[in-house]
C-alpha cells in the first residue's frame, strides 16, 4: 500500500541564488497506517493507541508538579517543566504571570547516530 506525504519547498534567497529545501510532513492519518502496515494493527486500534498516548501525556504534563519527564519510547523524552517569567525566553507579554510552561523533546546521542546512519545508507 503506498502512503502518501506532504512535501513543501521552500525558497530561501542566499546571496545571488535560491537554496531549495523540501519539507516534509507526516500526518497523523499517515503515521498510523504505516504502523498498522507494520504491525498489521487495525487502524481503530492504533489511533485508540495514539489518542490515549496523548491523553496521558496531557494528563501527566498538567499536574501540579514542577518537572516531569516523559519517555515516549528509547532514545526520546519530553519535559514539562514550570519556570520563572524571567528564566523564560519567550518573547510574549509575561509580565503578569507567576510562571512559564516550557514544554521541550529530547533525542538521545544513540537514537541521533541511529537515525544518521540510516540517513548515510538513504543516500
Amino acid at each position: 500500500m503506498l502512503l502518501s506525504c506532504k512535501i513543501s519547498v521552500l525558497y530561501l534567497y542566499n546571496k545571488g541564488g535560491f537554496i531549495i529545501q523540501e519539507k516534509i510532513y507526516y500526518s497523523q492519518k499517515y503515521i498510523i497506517d504505516e504502523i498498522h502496515n507494520r504491525t498489521g494493527y487495525s487502524t481503530d486500534d492504533v489511533t485508540r493507541i495514539l489518542n490515549s498516548l496523548n491523553d496521558v501525556v496531557r494528563d501527566k504534563f498538567s499536574d501540579a508538579d514542577d518537572y516531569v519527564e516523559i519517555k515516549i519510547f528509547p532514545g526520546l523524552k519530553i519535559t514539562s517543566q514550570y519556570v520563572l517569567p524571567e528564566q523564560s525566553r519567550s518573547n510574549l507579554n509575561i509580565a503578569n504571570m507567576n510562571y512559564i510552561l516550557s514544554l521541550k523533546a529530547a533525542f538521545s546521542d544513540y537514537f541521533r547516530k541511529e537515525i544518521r546512519t540510516l540517513h548515510d545508507h538513504m543516500l
